[in-house]
């Protein structure tokens, strides 16, 4: 593959299969930071559908740092700087750009992540065996083939042969032990790491030393993958001869203990060379925005500020605004009108802009934010957990994550909709003034129109609408509008999707009496 191939590449959306099990492996092995977003909160904002609405790259490393950097929230506004000064270049420049992406497209998949399992799992460390099997596949083969042609005696014709077989038992024997799909990934990120080390550009300097200090320090495994590499080379046409005399045995234990001792180092050349992958396939999708994006400005005080931002993942989005700084927000509204979307949307720029320093909006202001949030949290059958425990729980992480020294964003969806309307608004509004409290920025959207009189002190209100009639159906505009939703359609819509009438007129009717009780 050339450069040249890949220069209009980033219009498009890689299509391809993710398995998010296998991506987020790094992540998984890292140690986990203070301030990363947590499962619930990944899952709430639907971060994999955001993962593959930018993903662009070409290679396992690359997949996976995108997947680290999107879960690790920064809050060093130094290291967003450095990494948006990256992503603007590579997106600015196609040609350079292309240049250095080749590399990874080059260096591709390790598609059952064989060198993170290697990394992660017991070496088998044995240097006796180095030394067996250099003898049996490299000075006895030797010994007997000088032996054959100067003797002209096919007795060590057959021993050679007898060796050669001997050999290829032991290659079978050893396949279970020897990692050898980990090593070629690790030779051919070797080899992308020289590459790239070697492209003349400043803004990369901190990564090439990096890397390079990496390179010196792993010269024994650096030589030993060249004979992994030789083996598996030219769609292994070269396999015959690495079998016959032992040499990925060999190679393997002469550098396993290598490994065992430098795997920190391993797993940083991963993260550094995946690292920059990761913003060229950020400066690829904001080269496809056509401009659509602007930076973040970050304050100090406790506020939030967007215009017309918009969700990625909605086609066609309707941009919607907001300030929130000393008040919460309390969002109304009928089911679909757009009050979860609005939440996403908020959350899912927050994560843009202190993961890369960009948002999708006309104006972003806010501080640095610790992201967590409660929109989707799901029973677990398995656990006898009910759906209002695991509401209850999810809860009490934003309640736990008030305590740290970083602001909470905070969105939550329909606070504890699996108990009654009694218990659920009562402890709905001491939740929500205890949280308000702190240094939060907390927006919950509820059916609860009694939570109005109860948070006017502490919460402003915001609503969705939608209008529902025989001829056009549900019809939305997806704008928020102060004040407090006064609209209930959800039986207006059973009447239009085609509900028995007797079903609705009683509805209507039960609908009248309950609304003297509650």
């Amino acid at each position: 593959m050339r450069a040249s191939d890949l220069k209009n590449d980033y219009k498009y959306e890689k299509i391809k299969r993710r398995d998010f099990s296998l991506i987020r492996s790094l992540y998984d092995m890292k140690e986990e930071e203070e301030y990363s977003l947590d499962d619930q909160s990944y899952n709430d904002l639907d971060m994999s559908s955001v993962y593959e609405k930018i993903d662009r790259t070409y290679s396992s490393v690359g997949e996976a740092a995108l997947y680290c950097m999107l879960r690790n929230i920064h809050i060093n506004n130094d290291v967003l700087k450095k990494r948006s000064k990256l992503i603007d270049l590579f997106r600015d420049d196609i040609d350079l750009r292309a240049k250095v992406h080749v590399h990874y497209f080059n260096l591709g998949y390790d598609n059952k992540n064989s060198l993170l399992d290697m990394i992660k799992d017991y070496l088998v460390i044995n240097k006796k065996k180095y030394y067996i099997y250099t003898f049996l596949g490299t000075i006895l083969p030797l010994i007997l083939g000088i032996l054959t042609i100067v003797m002209a005696n096919p007795k060590f014709l057959i021993a050679l042969f007898g060796v050669v077989l001997m050999n290829s038992y032991i290659n079978n024997k050893e396949a279970k032990e020897i990692k050898d799909v980990g090593l070629v990934y690790l030779r051919r990120i070797i080899v992308a790491a020289k590459k790239v080390s070697k492209i003349n550009l400043e803004e990369l300097n901190e990564y090439k030393v990096k890397i390079e200090s990496i390179l010196n320090q792993i010269k024994v495994i650096d030589k030993g993958t060249r004979v992994i590499g030789f083996g598996k080379a030219f769609a292994g046409i070269f396999e015959g001869i690495s079998v016959m005399f032992l040499l990925e045995e060999a190679a393997y234990y002469r550098i396993s203990s290598e490994i065992e001792e430098k795997r920190s180092l391993i797993l940083e050349l991963y993260c550094i060379l995946g690292e920059i992958e990761a913003l060229i396939s950020v400066a690829c999708y904001q080269g496809s925005l056509d401009g659509n994006f602007s930076k973040p400005e970050f304050i100090k005080e406790v506020q939030l500020e967007i215009e017309e931002g918009i969700h990625p993942l909605v086609e066609d989005a309707v941009s919607n605004s907001i300030n929130i700084n000393t008040k919460g927000i309390v969002l109304t509204g009928t089911n679909m009108s757009g009050k979860s979307t609005f939440l996403r949307m908020l959350g899912i720029n927050i994560v843009f802009a202190q993961c890369f320093n960009f948002v999708l909006a006309k104006k972003y202001k806010s501080c640095i934010f610790n992201i967590v949030s409660s929109i989707s949290p799901s029973d677990d059958v398995n656990e006898g957990k009910s759906y209002y425990l695991a509401e209850a729980e999810s809860i009490l992480r934003i309640i736990n994550a008030t305590e740290k020294e970083i602001p909470v964003f905070c969105p939550i969806d329909e606070i504890f909709r699996g108990t009654n309307p009694t218990e659920r608004i009562a402890a709905s509004a001491e939740i929500l003034k205890y949280i308000n409290t702190k240094k939060t920025i907390s927006i919950v959207a509820t059916h609860d129109r009694e939570l109005a009189d109860i948070l006017k002190e502490n919460y402003e209100f915001f609503y969705f609408s939608e209008s529902v009639d025989n001829k056009e159906g549900l019809s939305f505009d997806y704008k928020i509008k102060s004040g407090v939703s006064k609209t209930k359609n959800a039986i207006r819509l059973l009447e239009y999707i085609g509900y028995p009438k007797s079903i609705v007129k009683n509805a209507y009717k039960r609908s009248e009496d309950l609304e003297k009780f509650i």
